[in-house]
């Protein structure tokens, strides 16, 4: 065999011996031709039945008709789909199931299954496998690395982890990219492609309205501390002064003067951000006090208070 032309020559895949369409599909390296049945396709699929229409706009199908086997093929061209997760899906549907995995898939496959089958609006097909494929990846949805859980489960109709996977990526994820085709989720970029728009929304605008509101209180913490001369409840102006020159070298060495200063958009995820300001220290002077408790310590206290969040 000539490899120079050999990943250009076709691979047939003869899936049903009824045949009376060819699905046409190229990738980079080489095409495919499924022979299958048009009857079934119609039947299970209401997109691929649109596209069997010979007066459909969707154009998929060619006015080429080829003979194989003494029986005339229509030929439909479909695109960008997976050539190895058609194969199994058409195989499903014409009840030739031996290749099918029937106890786990890996998560790309099984990512793969549901973007074909939620392109074709054929999940359903896949219900006599689906439970056990999704029972092994649910465990694991909510470390890096799984965020398209949130994609698989919507097309599945699978809700375990979805809440759970969202509040997490609430906190760990950070801004989306100028080209919001991506964040950082811990260092790793995540990819938006797949996660549904509306879930993807929600998850950054909450991100936005927590920062925003941890923002606006140490600004509010820092401004009434700093700008007003006030003991803040301390008669010992040696304890004041220790406190304020303390916050000041404590804010500057977190690095957040801009962001609190609304010059810097804070970029990354929550919980960096906490752990940033967590550093931040308001000293108190209780060496000052004989009694062994300072004022100060009290608006410490308050401004902790402030900055919990409230599980919702």
């Amino acid at each position: 065999m000539d490899t120079a032309t050999a990943p250009f020559t076709p691979i047939t895949h003869p899936i049903s011996p009824v045949s009376d369409l060819i699905i046409h599909l190229s990738t980079p390296a080489v095409s495919h031709r499924y022979l299958v049945s048009s009857q079934i396709l119609r039947v299970v699929s209401p997109v691929w039945r649109r596209h069997l229409d010979p007066d459909s706009p969707f154009q998929s199908l060619s006015t080429c008709v080829e003979t194989i086997s003494g029986r005339a093929h229509t030929i439909m061209t479909l695109y960008d789909d997976d050539p190895d997760t058609l194969l199994l899906v058409l195989n499903i549907l014409h009840f030739s199931t031996s290749s099918v995995p029937t106890t786990t898939i890996g998560f790309g496959q099984l990512r793969s299954f549901a973007v074909l089958c939620d392109k074709y609006d054929c999940i359903h097909v896949l219900n006599s496998y689906s439970k056990v494929w999704l029972d092994v990846w649910a465990p694991v949805a909510l470390e890096p690395g799984y965020e398209d859980w949130l994609f698989i489960a919507k097309v599945f109709g699978d809700q375990r982890k979805v809440k759970e996977l969202e509040k997490l990526l609430v906190e760990e994820s950070g801004s989306l990219s100028s080209c919001e085709s991506y964040f950082l989720r811990c260092g790793k970029m995540v990819e938006t492609a797949l996660l549904p728009e509306i879930t993807l929304n929600k998850i950054m605008l909450s991100r936005s309205k927590e920062l925003t509101r941890q923002i606006s209180i140490w600004r509010s913490f820092l401004q009434s501390f700093i700008s007003e001369n006030v003991t803040k409840g301390c008669s010992n102006w040696d304890c004041v002064t220790l406190s304020y020159g303390n916050l000041i070298r404590s804010v500057e060495q977190s690095g957040l003067v801009k962001v609190f200063n609304l010059l810097e958009e804070w970029h990354g995820n929550i919980r960096d951000f906490e752990e940033k300001t967590g550093g931040i220290q308001l000293a108190n002077g209780t060496r000052f006090h004989g009694y062994g408790w300072c004022p100060v310590e009290n608006l410490n206290v308050g401004l902790r208070s402030r900055l919990g969040r409230v599980d919702s």
